[in-house]
């Protein structure tokens, strides 16, 4: 089905940021939408907005100061679109966010990994379906890409018994990143607590998973690094999804040695004993680590490694995407999510997370049109 998107308004909080404006940026290549650039700042927002004017034809983005903690802000911007898209640093103001939208009779997809977030739509999660509205969270690549890669792996097994989905972020910190996003990126550590699905049971690894971390292979440019787990809220679902499963999860490799070894034992450290007066200072000290310390190759590598039957015969095989750019890494996934949104094959009622909602043979096939190397490998005949 093709999208039907002419005379359509789509509303990015966050517009200018750098996933924001990419967002933009791919919404107009591949779709007739209108789009309103809003954040808190007016003339970034219009600047933008000028700028990808001057890139695509029918003069079709506008900016707009919208300050995500007012409701008032909220309001008056929602009865301009149908559609809101949450690409800023504003996790905690979620449930205003969530309100305004459902007030407004629009729809709703956020990006943004909190695990505070999550809680706050499921408790509106009926609010949402009463009012008709499709609200898509967990959007990304992570979280949104591993549920869906566990998901498109399952096809190649009668029975999927393992699979563990890992990643690699090698990224040019040398970049602008808005402090806001440092300050939302560092909360997330205060309440870390990492679980893994082992021998069919929810666990909590040791010593912050740093005695359940894995080796993991992520190819010639990034070589094999060590992985720790990582809760995502997409994973939990999966062994109902896969009931013969014995294990899955979520692992991450770290940033460079200075950060994980030296920086990151500091920032737990503290978070631990000053929850709220650490954030800040720790915050840009893990940053500034991870941008003097940081080297090329840069690129995002994420994997899923799943192994079961296939007609009665032992099989493994090996699902990884690649994009040298994080930004894109995590853009991409959404615009391809919003291609099945938009003509009608995923947009129902209530709220839904992008790794559970997609139809993942065109999730790949749309990322990899837009940029992304996939690669599916056999392993078989190598683990027998």
């Amino acid at each position: 089905m093709e999208p039907h998107t002419k005379n359509r308004t789509f509303l990015i909080l966050g517009g200018y940021g750098n996933t924001g404006f990419l967002l933009a940026r791919l919404l107009l290549q591949e779709t007739d939408l209108k789009l309103i650039l809003a954040g808190r700042s007016r003339e970034k927002a219009v600047q933008a907005a000028a700028h990808l004017n001057s890139l695509f034809k029918g003069n079709r983005v506008s900016g707009l100061k919208v300050d995500a903690s007012d409701s008032s802000d909220l309001k008056q911007a929602f009865k301009k679109v149908d559609f809101v898209l949450v690409a800023s640093s504003t996790a905690k103001y979620v449930k205003e966010v969530a309100t305004e939208a459902i007030a407004a009779g629009i729809d709703y997809l956020d990006i943004q990994y909190s695990e505070k977030k999550v809680p706050v739509l499921q408790a509106m999660a009926p609010k949402i379906k009463g009012s008709g509205r499709c609200f898509i969270t967990e959007a990304g690549f992570h979280p949104g890409l591993p549920a869906a890669m566990v998901r498109y792996s399952g096809q190649y097994f009668d029975r999927l018994e393992r699979a563990v989905v890992s990643t690699v972020i090698d990224a040019d910190w040398g970049l602008s990143v808005s402090d806001a996003t440092i300050y939302e990126f560092t909360e997330e550590f205060k309440d870390y607590q990492p679980f893994v699905f082992k021998r069919g049971q929810w666990q909590k690894p040791k010593m912050g998973g740093m005695f359940d971390s894995l080796k993991v292979d992520f190819g010639a440019e990034f070589g094999r690094r060590s992985c720790v787990p990582m809760t995502l809220e997409e994973m939990r679902s999966i062994p109902e999804i896969f009931p013969q499963i014995k294990e899955t999860g979520f692992y991450i490799a770290g940033f460079n040695w200075f950060v994980d070894w030296l920086i990151f034992p500091i920032v737990m450290v503290a978070l631990k004993l000053w929850p709220n007066k650490a954030v800040k200072p720790v915050g840009k000290l893990m940053f500034w680590g991870m941008k003097t310390f940081s080297s090329p190759p840069y690129g995002v590598v994420t994997k899923v490694e799943a192994s079961g039957e296939k007609v009665g015969k032992a099989k493994e095989i090996e699902v990884s995407l690649y994009h040298q750019d994080g930004y894109l890494f995590t853009a991409i996934p959404v615009i391809a999510c919003l291609l099945q949104y938009l003509d009608g094959s995923i947009k129902k009622p209530g709220l839904w997370m992008m790794g559970h909602l997609v139809e993942p043979n065109r999730l790949m096939k749309d990322m990899e049109r837009l940029g992304i190397r996939v690669q599916v490998k056999d392993k078989t005949s190598q683990s027998t």
